[in-house]
């Protein structure tokens, strides 16, 4: 437990916390957009000022791209000799369309129903603050923090951090720490909290089909010539067999089957796939024949179209055949799937399709190795004490479906295993609409981050 100090200090200025959370979110900070760069600048000057306010040293640096604010403890602050702890996060944010479906504004943070409402509120402002404020409260109340700290808050994951790795790279020896903490994740439940202990990675394409010269008129030319659109549609539908498995040679070769005992385990958590996918407005599941619901999200790869374009899809007719169709897929990878060749297979397959001599263009949106931590490790130990101090109950050690490019990054560069505690809820509607942080979730935030502290400083 952190001293009785720091939590009076937490639920003296929970006002203050709030206010400052507001202030971060009021700031349009999309990193997809150019016309924002104005406005990450100054999520990036919001978040130095806070880590400076605390007592932090800190400073932006330039990534190549958006920039990246660093913090770390001042020499004096922590014991001689404490870990170091390597938080990690982002101010960047998602656009906010449709935005007709926000109740309010997203960058007019409201506050209703115990929540606050705001693009970024959960992904990953509202996160972010739940360290940054568990900091000040250290910092504040104890002049002291129980282990030295590095604080890296980057301008491009929602844009596949596509400067990150190299950012490390250049700058790893600043970086170096005993473990890694990420905050992006969410609760299992509203009482319980989750311990992330595996990723999957991602393997991100746009193709387009290349055929006539021009749109051509469908009543002149259609039966006469190849469609491009018609063709993609068949090329996209032969990716899946009947069983709903990936049809690219080789695809499945390096997935590890799950172990009997993780199996019970997950079994253990009495997952409720009804209310999951009750939640989107689906009522039956899909996938993979042979595996349980959890066991696909979590331990088996999948790929999906996530958007196709091409011809004419504005209103009323034009009935043509556009010279061009596209898609957007990815491929979401199970641990010791090597995105690089997952990419190199699929482009292989992809260039043996018929397509009656049109030209295939590829592009390459990034990718990001799955991830798996050990779960037996002190830091993880640490992680699960904390966890049951500030919520009563154990915390359940899950993997997640979604992909987090830095984790892989802070192994492969740094050499450090992260330990991944969120505090969002599944209905927090993030990347959509209404987009929400519990103030609930804030506050238990902030509260197992400051413990979490005291628990690293153990040892």
């Amino acid at each position: 437990m952190p001293p009785q100090q720091v939590l009076r200090y937490i639920d003296q200025h929970t006002d203050q916390a709030i206010e400052r959370l507001l202030e971060l979110l009021a700031i349009p900070s999309i990193s997809t957009d150019p016309a924002y760069t104005g406005e990450i600048e100054a999520a990036a000057s919001w978040i130095q000022h806070h880590l400076t306010d605390t007592g932090l040293a800190a400073q932006i640096m330039p990534t190549g791209g958006h920039p990246c604010v660093v913090g770390r403890t001042p020499r004096g602050m922590a014991p001689e000799g404490a870990p170091t702890v390597l938080f990690y996060g982002h101010y960047d944010v998602q656009p906010p369309d449709p935005l007709d479906l926000w109740t309010s504004g997203p960058f007019e943070p409201e506050i209703r129903h115990g929540a606050v409402f705001a693009r970024g509120s959960s992904d990953d402002k509202g996160q972010v603050m739940c360290f940054l404020e568990a900091l000040r409260a250290w910092v504040r109340a104890a002049d002291a923090l129980p282990v030295n700290v590095i604080v890296l808050i980057e301008g491009e994951e929602e844009c596949s951090s596509v400067n990150l790795g190299r950012f490390l790279e250049a700058h790893r020896g600043q970086l170096g720490a005993d473990v890694a903490l990420v905050s992006d994740t969410a609760m299992w439940d509203r009482k319980t909290l989750a311990i992330t202990y595996a990723l999957r990675g991602i393997a991100y394409f746009d193709i387009q089909l290349h055929g006539p010269l021009r749109d051509l008129h469908s009543g002149v030319y259609g039966g006469a010539v190849p469609n491009p659109a018609n063709l993609l549609a068949r090329v996209l539908a032969g990716l899946f067999d009947d069983r709903n498995r990936v049809t690219i040679p080789g695809f499945y070769d390096d997935v590890v089957p799950l172990s009997n005992e993780e199996r019970r385990q997950w079994a253990a958590l009495a997952f409720d796939e009804q209310a999951f996918l009750g939640n989107v407005g689906v009522s039956e599941d899909y996938g993979e024949a042979g595996y349980e619901l959890l066991e696909r999200r979590w331990a088996r790869p999948s790929c999906d179209i996530n958007g196709l374009y091409g011809g004419y899809s504005g209103e009323g007719a034009k009935t043509i055949i556009p010279r061009y169709a596209g898609a957007k897929l990815s491929f979401r990878l199970a641990p010791h799937q090597d995105p690089a060749r997952i990419a190199q297979l699929f482009e292989n397959w992809l260039h043996r399709q018929p397509v009656a001599g049109y030209r295939w263009q590829v592009t390459r949106h990034g990718w990001a190795a799955p991830v798996m931590v050990p779960t037996d490790s002190p830091h993880m130990s640490a992680a699960q004490r904390a966890a049951q101090t500030t919520t009563g109950r154990p915390p359940v050690l899950i993997r997640e479906g979604a992909t987090i490019p830095v984790v892989a990054d802070f192994k492969r560069v740094l050499d450090v295993d992260s330990i991944l505690l969120g505090f969002g809820q599944n209905d927090d509607c993030i990347h959509a609409p209404n987009e929400k942080f519990e103030l609930s979730c804030y506050d238990l935030g902030i509260r197992t981050h400051a413990t979490l502290l005291a628990e690293l400083g153990r040892g």
